[in-house]
């Protein structure tokens, strides 16, 4: 079950300031705390964001991604654009929920007293994944493209989206004027938080020709890491019926050496036991140390 964010490495900064004269967030309080947090209300502050520009030659190429114009302004047709002004709002609420008439989109279209209102065909549909993929299909920089991996395999066919993963469902009020009911986060789960890192990986104890080996399968619907200096570091201790340590093996994962969409790799030891301990670490660019995000015991079956 998905649940609320829980980020155990902190971007900097933590915070989106200076929302006081913002619009949006005086009715949609609780959804702007939300995004005040996240990676989209602060893609445009955040300073590993403003770090890696100083080696571009060309950083405004980065810049649409950070900062968008409204992007159902133009029914998503072409590569996002950059918008003039309040830039420091980065990926604000405008960029997803506004079209090019001003008028609010949404999964539902509830009217309201603040603007006119209207459903989104590209929010209401389940298995709609465009929004996102308007800006999570692009490679740049360190930034990798997953959003294509996601198309390619046909993830939305089989049920699934970005939404579906990455907003966490729970209950609220989306506005002073509007009655509660079921939504999504906004404050956007990531593999910085240890229990959403977890969902992506299916792990299994096997055996092949007599000697152990632990399976783990990519469960998250694209390549993991989908990020350039993220590292998934994972330890197997192959362990007797007494629990005794009998061999140790490691797999390291990056962007190189990665874990395709529906993959499995193979965690081996050269003998048979009769369980493992599996430890993950994952270093995140912004962290200074691994976050042990998975330990737990896999018994043969």
């Amino acid at each position: 079950m998905l649940s609320t964010p829980a980020p155990a490495v902190a971007l900097r900064p933590a915070r989106l300031e200076g929302l006081e004269n913002y619009g949006c967030v005086t009715c949609h309080a609780e959804v702007g705390a939300e995004w005040a947090t996240s990676a989209h209300g602060l893609s445009w502050v955040d300073e590993q964001y403003a770090q890696a520009l100083q080696d571009k030659k060309r950083p405004e190429l980065c810049y649409a991604c950070h900062a968008p114009e409204p992007l159902l302004a133009d029914a998503l047709l072409g590569r996002p654009e950059t918008r003039a002004e309040r830039r420091e709002l980065g990926v604000h609420c405008e960029s997803c929920h506004q079209d090019a008439r001003g008028t609010i989109l949404g999964p539902r279209g509830t009217s309201v007293s603040a603007h006119p209102s209207e459903i989104s065909a590209a929010m209401a549909a389940p298995g709609s994944n465009e929004l996102c993929s308007a800006c999570h299909a692009i490679n740049v920089g360190p930034v990798i493209g997953v959003a294509k991996d996601f198309a390619a395999a046909k993830m939305a066919e089989r049920g699934l989206s970005c939404v579906g993963c990455h907003m966490a469902p729970l209950e609220r009020s989306w506005a002073t004027d509007a009655p509660a009911r079921t939504g999504r986060s906004h404050a956007l789960q990531t593999p910085r938080d240890p229990a959403f890192l977890r969902l992506a990986f299916g792990r299994e104890l096997g055996s092949v020709d007599g000697r152990s080996v632990v399976l783990l399968k990519n469960q998250a619907g694209h390549r993991v890491p989908g990020l350039v200096g993220r590292e998934l570091t994972f330890r197997a201790e192959l362990l007797d019926a007494a629990g005794a340590k009998l061999e140790q093996s490691e797999l390291k994962l990056d962007e190189r050496a990665y874990l395709p969409v529906d993959g499995v790799r193979e965690i081996a030891f050269t003998r048979s036991g009769s369980a493992v301990r599996l430890v993950g670490q994952h270093l995140d660019p912004r962290a200074r140390e691994p976050v042990t995000f998975l330990d737990e015991i896999l018994s043969a079956k």
